[in-house]
């Protein structure tokens, strides 16, 4: 089978769209298909990568996350390509024009939809785009509909979709993790290898982001503090709030309590999943939450809020808990687990036991299903 994978963002960059698509890309590649990949290029991406169709991207939203507003023509090998699915990514930039490729060139067109995209209206820029909710749901849509098939990494984007007027087929394919690159370590010797004592241990992996609400995280966590003394936050990754966030630290009184570590590889991260009590996370607009598999493929239990994505790879008081959407209740949450090594324990091993499920050769073999399904 021939695949165009039509996304805005791609290696190098580690957010959970390109993540997505270079797994896809690689366990398609090991089964026999030919896959393409058509973005916007990136200084920092190797040009070597086989099947690559770059676009001009004028400016980046962050340091991974280059595009460029304004088509100008799409390059001579996707307007000559030939492929039997183009499978999108996003509904605005490159999704039309994967759309029109798709037709031109009379491939079956999928779309997967990560993410309730006007979540991030209410989040970016002090919410001052909440009144383009309706619209953007109204676009979203009809692009949607435009497409042969929809796959959606969640209930609640399943939800969303049908919502807004949705006609097409839609298949909950929840997002795999590249548990292959994150590499289990005994908990003793994690500790050891990082230099942690007793101390309990909450983790947070992902983008220093606005709708990841770091700041909330840390609010949270200088509550859970007040109980628990010796507990420490790491941070693992970078983004544009990482500054705003040191200095939330610095007035907090929390930067011996606070660890800021960067961006992590995939040794240095399995270790600090290992190690960790637990991982956690404050952010409301999750749609299938990478870390949260990551963590469960090293025996480390998640507490999150009650909210889109979690729900669906959490389930609660067997893998991690999940906490009410209001002031003081993660704290509570991630206290309780950290003070308690019972629970604790208990959540790990049904963590561990989770994380099959979401493994990129499952993950190929039923997106190959759907494609073989679409072409009939």
């Amino acid at each position: 089978m021939r695949i165009l994978m039509v996304t805005d963002t791609y290696a190098p960059a580690r957010n959970g769209v390109a993540m997505w698509v270079a797994l896809s890309v690689r366990e398609l590649r090991a089964r026999g298909h030919e896959v393409d990949v058509l973005t916007y290029a990136h200084e920092r991406r190797p040009k070597d990568l086989p099947g690559l169709i770059e676009l001009p991207a004028y400016f980046g939203l962050d340091s991974d996350f280059k595009v460029a507003p304004i088509m100008s023509g799409l390059p001579v090998a996707a307007e000559q390509g030939s492929w039997d699915v183009v499978h999108v990514h996003h509904p605005i930039l490159l999704g039309p024009e994967g759309v029109r490729l798709g037709r031109k060139v009379g491939a079956k067109v999928v779309f997967t939809c990560h993410s309730v995209y006007t979540d991030y209206l209410d989040e970016y820029y002090w919410g001052i785009g909440k009144p383009l909710k309706p619209a953007l749901s109204r676009r979203t849509a009809a692009f949607v509909n435009g497409c042969d098939i929809a796959l959606a990494p969640s209930s609640r984007v399943v939800r969303w979709l049908r919502e807004n007027g949705v006609s097409t087929r839609i298949e909950m394919l929840e997002a795999p993790a590249d548990t292959d690159r994150i590499v289990r370590t005994p908990r003793a010797d994690a500790r050891r290898t990082l230099g942690l004592g007793d101390e309990a241990v909450a983790l947070y992996v992902g983008r220093i982001a606005d709708e990841k609400r770091i700041d909330v995280l840390v609010d949270e966590f200088a509550k859970c503090c007040k109980g628990m003394p010796g507990a420490i936050l790491a941070l693992a990754g970078r983004g544009v709030r990482y500054r705003s966030v040191e200095r939330q630290v610095r007035r907090l009184g929390l930067p011996d309590r606070v660890r800021m570590l960067g961006a992590l590889g995939g040794d240095e991260l399995g270790l600090w999943y290992s190690a960790a009590d637990i991982g956690v996370s404050a952010s409301r607009s999750e749609t299938g939450p990478l870390t949260v598999v990551e963590a469960m493929a090293c025996g480390c239990p998640t507490v999150a809020l009650d909210a889109p994505g979690f729900e669906d790879r959490i389930t609660h008081g067997v893998n991690g808990l999940l906490a009410a959407d209001e002031p003081g209740a993660l704290a509570e949450a991630m206290g309780r687990v950290m003070g308690d090594a019972s629970l604790r324990e208990r959540l790990a091993a049904g963590a561990l036991a989770s994380a099959s499920r979401y493994t990129p050769a499952t993950n190929a073999e039923l997106m190959l299903s759907m494609y073989g399904e679409t072409q009939g």
